[in-house]
């Protein structure tokens, strides 16, 4: 069975064209990624921008074409933090139903276990227990499993563009302005500490544009093969999160590559910083899957 698995998030839109069964994926055909800002000024506004849908339509309609060469039997996007928050949300919808492309937003209760059994497709079924952190656009999924079982998920509303957008007026960043932000992330993590600690935690894996930008960065260049299952040290994810606070958005793009994630990557990693450190752990392993391998894997399961 062909089928194409999208992710709608806040800040960017990807496709997975694959075929499996029940088992689980085979083969690979397409893995395409746009960055599109979906999430543009929904946290100050509560609703999608014009401009924002305009890139999306743009997006959608690039993707059905590829989705349509490949012929898939089932297509399903899932739409997760800016969708749930639009007072105009049903825009989105309505450019799926014009595109032929179903739209999903994903309950908080299937988030979780859809992000972590995309974001540890692949590896190895054992019974560490991982962590597996989701930074988006408007909000970070955490969640810890053992093997197939997961312990614990929770959704926190900071993500890359949230964030950048509640507290970053200018790049380089001020003092003050690091210090705010890095505070109010230090609060949200606290929220759920006590529940992340109630496990001995083996591994974070990492999923997501913030991770694997940082690591294709790391390795000169993205190369999936490179980039997942990298492992990430705390020292050189800090090491970046200073860069990132000290230079403006153009040389983030013109030196790193970051593209239309220049201006949230500051954000985006020190989430990731924030986690490592409450939790005392080493480094993450970056992973190139998360939720639209989950997505796939659930057609496939249900076909």
């Amino acid at each position: 069975m062909k089928v194409a698995a999208l992710d709608l998030g806040t800040n960017t839109f990807l496709c997975l064209i694959a075929e499996g069964t029940k088992e689980g994926i085979t083969r690979v055909h397409k893995d395409l990624t746009q960055v599109v800002r979906l999430g543009q000024g929904v946290d100050k506004t509560g609703e999608f921008h014009p401009d924002a849908l305009k890139r999306a339509r743009e997006c959608l309609s690039n993707f059905k074409k590829e989705i349509d060469a490949a012929k898939v039997d089932k297509i399903l996007a899932m739409a997760t933090s800016a969708a749930r928050d639009a007072r105009n949300g049903s825009e989105l919808f309505k450019i799926g139903e014009e595109l032929g492309i179903p739209i999903e937003i994903i309950p908080g209760e299937d988030e979780a276990r859809i992000t972590y059994q995309g974001a540890t497709a692949g590896l190895a079924d054992d019974q560490q227990t991982s962590l597996v952190i989701d930074v988006g656009g408007g909000s970070t999924e955490i969640i810890t499993g053992k093997g197939k079982k997961i312990l614990f998920g929770e959704s926190l509303n900071i993500g890359g563009v949230r964030l950048t957008e509640k507290f970053i007026s200018t790049q380089p960043v001020p003092k003050n302005e690091r210090e705010n932000l890095q505070k109010f992330i230090r609060g949200q993590i606290s929220q759920v500490l006590p529940e992340l600690q109630k496990e001995k935690i083996d591994r974070i894996i990492a999923v997501a544009g913030t991770p694997t930008s940082l690591v294709a960065i790391e390795v000169g260049g993205f190369d999936e093969k490179k980039v997942d299952g990298f492992l990430l040290r705390k020292e050189r994810l800090a090491y970046w999160v200073n860069e990132f606070a000290e230079t403006t958005v153009e040389e983030k793009k013109t030196k790193y590559g970051l593209g239309g994630r220049a201006d949230i990557i500051y954000a985006g990693s020190s989430i990731l910083l924030a986690l490592i450190e409450a939790l005392n752990l080493p480094g993450m392993i970056v992973s190139t899957k998360g939720v639209r391998y989950g997505v796939a894997l659930e057609m496939l399961q249900k076909a």
